[in-house]
């Protein structure tokens, strides 16, 4: 009898759940940890920099709001395929949570919101027309973005399970992918080109400052823009594995601590610069102040006023290259 009542127990073969639950487990433990990160970052930013402007604190409150929702939301998913559904793994090939679905929108809210920030430096610091049309075709593809992450999530919530929607509506769910991989791309690229171009014509207060810049931002841009080749890289060749969307979880938590280092760096960025340098009116090359060309004097003063619109905690006119 015994052996007739573990035939059946026998009888059933259950597929490797590493690729998919695991790696869920894995990504939501990490986008907590990562979380939690950004809770200190905030935390510091408030005691940091009260003086801000008030839009400047109501951006860094909606993301962290939005990155708590997203929290909640990816750690329901998780708790209902491995508490919930636990003793039925195969309803993984049934639909999906809605909280799943949900988190791939507000982590596409949050990564539209950072990149749109950083896209209004690119036009704070724009020294020509060019730059403020960088910043202005950047504004839309992150609206486009959003806009596609906002059909996938409908498009998901509809399907019955998560392989009729990739089947369906694959390709669909790639474009943003590859949308926002190219903005993150073109945002440290403009970046870059902004903060070379200003250290070459001399017009940088110190050449330290600014290699240290190029220097954050090549890294803080590496981050992101790693994290989104992966997750574009895993989406295209593993598509039946949860990874992709492990990465995805991470990837909310990367721009938004992006934004929050970057805030609260200003500080480190100041004291570099050392008071005799901000009081100071120096040049990288050999010419003066005097014998800059409109077009230099034009971007100074877009430099000067930078600060004024992106936060006014900073009284020093040189802290808005990365305010």
């Amino acid at each position: 009898m015994s052996a007739g009542s573990s035939s059946p127990a026998a009888a059933i073969t259950l597929p490797d759940m590493s690729p998919t639950l695991g790696a869920l487990l894995v990504g939501t433990l990490l986008s907590c940890v990562l979380w939690g990160i950004l809770t200190t970052q905030v935390y510091l930013y408030f005691g940091r920099f009260a003086e801000d402007r008030r839009a400047m604190k109501i951006l860094v409150a909606v993301v962290w709001t939005l990155e708590l929702v997203h929290a909640i939301s990816i750690s329901h998913t998780t708790y209902t395929y491995l508490v919930l559904d636990y003793t039925d793994p195969l309803k993984l090939q049934g639909k999906m949570p809605a909280t799943l679905a949900v988190s791939v929108l507000v982590g596409a809210i949050i990564t539209a919101t950072v990149q749109g920030y950083f896209s209004f430096r690119i036009w704070v610091l724009a020294p020509n027309a060019f730059f403020k049309l960088v910043s202005g075709v950047l504004w839309l593809s992150a609206a486009a973005y959003l806009f596609g992450s906002l059909a996938d999530t409908i498009l998901s919530i509809e399907a019955p399970n998560i392989a009729t929607f990739l089947s369906k509506y694959g390709k669909l769910m790639l474009y943003p992918t590859i949308l926002n991989l190219a903005n993150d791309l073109l945002i440290t690229a403009a970046l870059l080109t902004i903060l070379i171009w200003t250290r070459q014509q001399g017009i940088a207060r110190t050449a330290l400052l600014v290699d240290r810049l190029i220097l954050w931002t090549i890294e803080t841009g590496m981050i992101t823009s790693g994290f989104s080749c992966l997750n574009l890289a895993f989406y295209d060749t593993e598509p039946n594995n949860f990874i992709w969307i492990a990465m995805q979880i991470i990837k909310a938590r990367l721009f938004a601590n992006t934004l929050l280092a970057t805030l609260n760096s200003r500080t480190a960025f100041l004291a570099a610069m050392g008071p005799s340098t901000r009081d100071t009116d120096t040049t990288t090359g050999p010419s003066a102040a005097g014998a800059r060309s409109p077009d230099h004097l034009q971007f100074t003063s877009n430099i000067d006023i930078g600060l004024s619109q992106l936060s006014s905690g900073f009284s020093s006119k040189y802290s808005s290259t990365w305010g």
